[in-house]
């Protein structure tokens, strides 16, 4: 067991209650990605001990990350609502680059290949299907209460699509949450020690990683770019979901400009770091 591996949890766990910026991405960048993704697919196979006291150090590290940033985020969300969210979509906007790419680049070719009319087509078809379902539905982007088995069942699954960032570099869970409207509930419940949320969103992740982990890996290896030509799509209509509105004040402006070209700049720095 490395207990070195603490401290990149830590960074994992801190950015994963901010929307656009994906753990997977940071375990890239400090060297573990790999490790952890064999180590999860080990979880069903004969090398599961192993598998275990490799991720624990990472595991606790990324709970403690996440605490150490959960208020921070919190409290801005509260207090700067429109600046903050201007911030987390330069952190998609930014990131976008690099999941263009990464669908055009196959293992065993160094050339890039590039994408075809169908890819395209997928692109549209996700944007299209991604803002039409924050229309129809319009995701909650408040915190839900009196909760029902329902409410359960969403957040259930919700936590289960969320753990697809934790497998796929580029990928931010939160964001996903917060496309889905359970972003809120879900920090919240931390911030309130809400058990039996945190036990439901916990419990989809959990087998999200065990179950969606394997079809990702799947489709990446047999329609790598299809699923990232989904993924460019889904990226892109997320930028109209995390728009809540336009600055009221000249304050709110400069500080929506500024934070989405620093979201901008720190995701798009990121990404080109891990492609060197």
């Amino acid at each position: 067991m490395n207990w070195k591996n603490i401290w990149k949890g830590i960074a994992m766990g801190m950015v994963e209650t901010v929307p656009g910026v994906s753990s997977s991405t940071i375990a890239m960048l400090v060297g573990i990605y790999e490790n952890i993704i064999g180590s999860i697919s080990d979880l069903t196979s004969k090398h599961f001990r192993r598998a275990v006291l490799y991720l624990i150090p990472v595991g606790i590290g990324i709970v403690i990350g996440f605490l150490l940033s959960i208020q921070l985020v919190q409290f801005f969300l509260d207090n700067y609502p429109v600046p903050t969210h201007f911030l987390f979509i330069g952190l998609v906007i930014g990131m976008l680059p690099f999941i263009w790419f990464s669908g055009m680049r196959h293992f065993g070719n160094a050339k890039n290949i590039p994408y075809q009319g169908k890819h395209y087509a997928l692109m549209v078809l996700f944007f299209i299907l991604l803002v039409m379902l924050n229309v129809v539905f319009a995701p909650e982007k408040t915190i839900m209460t009196d909760l029902v088995f329902t409410d359960y069942l969403f957040l259930f699954f919700s936590g289960w699509l969320a753990s697809i960032a934790l497998v796929l570099p580029g990928i931010s869970g939160a964001l996903i949450l917060m496309i889905l409207g359970a972003y809120y509930t879900a920090t919240n419940a931390i911030t309130a020690l809400q058990i039996d949320v945190i036990a439901t969103v916990g419990m989809g992740v959990v087998i999200g990683v065990l179950i969606t982990g394997k079809l990702v890996r799947f489709l990446l290896q047999h329609y790598r770019q299809g699923t990232y030509a989904g993924i460019v799509g889904l990226l892109a209509g997320s930028i109209i979901v995390l728009f809540i509105g336009i600055p009221e004040t000249i304050g709110q402006v400069i500080a929506s400009v500024l934070l989405l070209i620093i979201g901008f700049l720190f995701s798009y720095l990121i990404s080109q770091r891990q492609k060197m």
